[in-house]
């Protein structure tokens, strides 16, 4: 009996540290926002929700200019960016140090 209980901790021991070195899946993409604009100023509001104390990000592709927003207990963001219609735009939020996909976005007109 005491030769089993000491096989199953050492099983488990190893079960407990094969758990830690295994990957975590990624953050799943955003969903898609709520898009308006561009505006005559060539701006455009991007608005949803991720998960709560996050960081979302935009970058637009054409312009290599990036934009942050921490989303707090909430999740919800409400990014102002500068765009024009045609521009991709990459969209992901991070928690900690855990990165989401990106979701692309097609600027089109209002």
């Amino acid at each position: 009996m005491r030769a089993w209980s000491r096989r199953r901790l050492v099983l488990l021991a190893a079960l407990a540290v094969c758990g830690c070195l295994s990957p975590t899946l990624p953050l799943p993409p955003p969903s898609e926002p709520a898009v308006s604009g561009p505006t005559e100023q060539g701006l455009v509001r991007l608005e949803g929700t991720v998960r709560p104390n996050s960081w979302v990000f935009a970058l637009n592709q054409r312009t290599e200019l990036a934009y942050a927003q921490a989303t707090h207990e909430t999740g919800r963001y409400d990014l102002e960016i500068r765009a024009d219609v045609g521009d991709d735009v990459l969209l992901w939020y991070e928690v900690g140090n855990d990165k989401s996909e990106s979701l692309e976005i097609t600027i089109r007109a209002d």
